[in-house]
């Protein structure tokens, strides 16, 4: 018996984060399985690319709390210039009212740090998949 392989594409993810420690482990963390990762170190940059192309994320993975655009800002912003694609918000310490934020602006899925890789990879394919 013969399987077929079939290639599938992964999603482009852009990570927004003000560290850099973070940026680093979530760019050689998802990298490693395959997935194509630009990073911003923070709202505003993130939002610049996002405007200029909207649909060129299938994912964006962002923190919460970062100077200048913070994260529900950044959501916010990049719902209106037209992003209609999916945002996993990977943070620290998230209140109750900030999850509640978080599922109006329609945010799929919130992870707090610290997580393993295998959870983080976990939650963007199923993301990626739909559930």
């Amino acid at each position: 018996m013969c399987l077929k392989i079939i290639r599938r594409d992964h999603i482009r993810l852009l990570c927004v984060d003000d560290d850099q420690v973070v940026v680093d482990w979530l760019v050689t963390t998802l990298s490693a399985v395959g997935y194509e990762v630009e990073v911003a170190p923070n709202g505003f940059i993130a939002l610049m690319k996002v405007s200029k192309s909207p649909q060129r994320f299938g994912l964006i993975v962002t923190d919460l709390r970062m100077p200048g655009l913070d994260g529900f800002e950044f959501i916010e912003q990049s719902r209106a210039a037209g992003y209609d694609g999916k945002f996993l918000v990977y943070a620290a310490s998230i209140t109750p009212d900030a999850r509640l934020r978080l599922r109006e602006l329609r945010v799929e899925r919130i992870i707090e740090k610290p997580v393993r890789g295998g959870g983080l990879i976990d939650a963007v394919r199923e993301i990626e998949s739909g559930f």
